[in-house]
């Protein structure tokens, strides 16, 4: 798996000019619904081996479903936050013939699209290429019916960046019958033990250490059924685990069928530590997610030390 992202990414910095040693030179662009990554940050996604290979495992099986069930001509894809590789359709553009496939491609950052216009001009893979819309995917109106749309522009816990947004936008957009990439992305809660986390990750042979955790259940999620975020506050109780003081949040991203990335497979899916339930003793955590400039998930933590109740705000 290495080796093939590793191959991947040298092609496309030689032909694109772009790679991840410009993080930092490049800039991101701010959106009202949140951070569209620089071209070299967008870049580097594609060296994270995991995370590049279950995209296009599951999109290659969304459009193998697709054609099989279409013989009035080419299926439609719309892919919105391309970056400068296109790395989660490009390369699968060589298994098909362009009378199977055609592809638009939309990306905020001129700067990006150029570098992909690079790319496919030198891979002589325009055919397979539709249009291609340098605008905000998140208020982008769509012009012609889809089969699939394409769209993975989020960090762990979807903040930051504007994915919830561009699928709030897009798929209501799309036809009942089309497929959105990823299907589901979910935020899952659970009490954790520090020491038992530090050595299951250290842990690498003889017998493996023990393990617990206790799940508290689901926080957030969002699919082509469940997009208004204004309706999914979440109340979780809070048991009693003194041993089990640290309440982390865990993101599962579900591709398509089978194909998805789970705890620590990517950067998207790292658990993040929410709340140490040290600092005080907490009866239930209401969670919330809040969109605009800076997309986050806020939570309101209700204590109840000996004498009287308090409430803490906190947001990650």
């Amino acid at each position: 798996m290495k080796q093939s992202v590793d191959a991947l990414y040298n092609v496309f910095s030689r032909i694109t000019g772009v790679s991840p040693a410009h993080i930092g030179t490049d800039k991101d662009i701010m959106l009202p619904s949140g951070k569209a990554i620089s071209p070299s940050a967008a870049a580097h996604c594609l060296l994270e081996m995991k995370r590049t290979a279950v995209f296009l495992r599951g999109i290659h099986q969304a459009i193998l479903q697709k054609i099989e069930n279409n013989t009035s001509g080419p299926i439609h894809i719309l892919y919105a936050g391309t970056g400068p590789y296109g790395t989660l359709v490009i390369p699968l553009l060589y298994l098909f013939t362009p009378d199977k496939i055609q592809v638009d491609l939309l990306d905020i950052n001129p700067v990006s699209l150029e570098a992909l216009r690079k790319l496919i001009d030198e891979l002589q893979l325009n055919d397979y290429i539709g249009s291609v819309f340098c605008e905000d995917a998140t208020t982008f109106t769509l012009s012609r019916h889809y089969d699939i749309a394409i769209s993975e522009t989020m960090l762990a816990c979807l903040k930051s960046e504007p994915q919830v947004a561009v699928m709030q936008n897009i798929i209501p957009q799309l036809q009942p019958e089309a497929i959105f990439i990823p299907e589901e992305i979910c935020i899952d809660a659970a009490l954790t033990n520090p020491k038992m986390e530090q050595d299951r990750l250290l842990y690498y042979e003889n017998e493996a250490p023990p393990f617990r955790r206790i799940a508290l259940g689901n926080v957030f999620a969002v699919n082509k059924q469940n997009l208004d975020t204004d309706r999914m506050q979440k109340t979780i109780e809070i048991p009693d685990e003194k041993d089990f003081p640290v309440l982390k949040l865990f993101t599962t991203v579900k591709v398509f069928g089978s194909e998805q990335l789970s705890e620590n497979d990517s950067s998207i899916t790292l658990p993040v530590n929410f709340y140490d339930l040290r600092k005080q003793p907490t009866l239930h955590i209401a969670f919330w997610y809040v969109q605009g400039e800076k997309p986050h998930i806020e939570s309101r933590v209700v204590c109840k030390p000996a004498l009287y109740q308090t409430e803490i705000m906190n947001s990650l």
